[in-house]
């Protein structure tokens, strides 16, 4: 399992570990978006995924649905939590984990 997997499943769980595998401020904006912050969660995706578009459906019976759609090279990645930016997080971290599999 790698240090983003990892990450994933505590994420997935409700657990934030720390250290982080990330810079400072982007351990900031991991921080923020596991608890809460839309914000924080937007600027981590603009940050480590700045060419990735992705959709966010609210309600239903989840918080929020974020949905990366799928590219050419890629498959689409949906994740779904009470906590919306939570959901974006764990989102963000299954294409980081996915283009880790690429490289």
């Amino acid at each position: 399992m790698t240090v983003l997997q990892d990450l994933l499943a505590k994420v997935e769980t409700g657990q934030l570990p720390r250290p982080l595998p990330f810079s400072v401020s982007q351990s900031v904006l991991v921080i923020g978006a596991f608890n809460g912050s839309l914000d924080a969660a937007k600027a981590l995706h603009d940050a480590v995924l700045p060419d990735q578009s992705c959709g966010i459906t609210f309600g239903g019976e989840y918080g929020a649905t974020i949905t990366f759609p799928p590219t050419w090279d890629r498959m689409s990645i949906s994740e779904s939590n009470l906590i919306p930016a939570r959901a974006w997080l764990a989102a963000i971290l299954r294409a980081l984990i996915a283009q880790e599999g690429e490289a």
